[in-house]
């Protein structure tokens, strides 16, 4: 894991754990952070202030539809961060 991987990492661990969830890893699930849907609407809302995630997303359109709530990964969450 490089060193911008490393720092939206701890960016994420710091507000699950704000927010009463559970560490992740890299290779976690998102499911693994164990946040209710506010938690993750702050985790989300946190990146995208910081990382601009929804960039692409049209003005209008809902951001969170583009996500897979089942199946995404951290990494995935680190990937729209980049």
């Amino acid at each position: 894991m490089n060193e911008t991987e490393q720092d939206i990492l701890d960016t994420m661990n710091q507000v699950i754990r704000e927010e009463k969830g559970m560490r992740v890893t890299i290779n976690s699930s998102l499911k693994d952070a164990n946040l209710d849907s506010f938690g993750y609407t702050v985790l989300f809302l946190e990146l995208d202030d910081k990382y601009n995630i929804f960039i692409d997303v049209p003005v209008g359109e809902d951001p969170y539809a583009t996500i897979d709530w089942d199946t995404i990964t951290v990494r995935e969450v680190i990937e729209r961060c980049m």
